[in-house]
């Protein structure tokens, strides 16, 4: 699934790049149906001037974008709404990584850290948890 990060301005929305990293990527095909993409808009997750792409089953799980923000259904399916908290953006930011290779386990443990940041310990950057590793 993919929103557009930007207004239209003209640009042709087909400019999805294979990145070629997956060893199978007719196994790696988008999930999302058009019944899906339309539960999600009545879901709330994203903002309402948010535009959604329609299903396209080419559309390989590795694609880069410069116009398109591509997701998994996962993190919404944990009731994350977009944009994400500040918290987990600060993880993308710092490794460099996009939303869909994120694995499930990882969305799961953000969720618990920004709980703990929000309820126990406020003033806590993502760059203090690699100490907690250490202590």
């Amino acid at each position: 699934m993919a929103t557009r990060t930007r207004s239209q301005t003209g640009e042709s929305t087909e400019n999805f790049v294979q990145q070629n990293l997956l060893k199978n990527p007719e196994k790696e095909i988008c999930a999302f149906d058009n019944a899906d993409i339309a539960a999600l808009r009545a879901s709330g997750a994203f903002p309402d001037k948010a535009i959604i792409r329609p299903f396209d089953r080419t559309i390989r799980s590795d694609v880069s974008s410069g116009e398109w923000i591509c997701f998994s259904a996962y993190p919404f399916s944990l009731g994350l709404r977009y944009p994400f908290p500040e918290f987990m953006m600060q993880v993308f930011r710092k490794t460099g990584l996009s939303f869909s290779q994120m694995m499930p386990m990882v969305w799961r443990v953000l969720i618990v850290l920004n709980q703990i940041k929000a309820l126990h310990v406020p003033n806590i950057c993502i760059e203090d948890i690699p100490i907690a590793y250490r202590l």
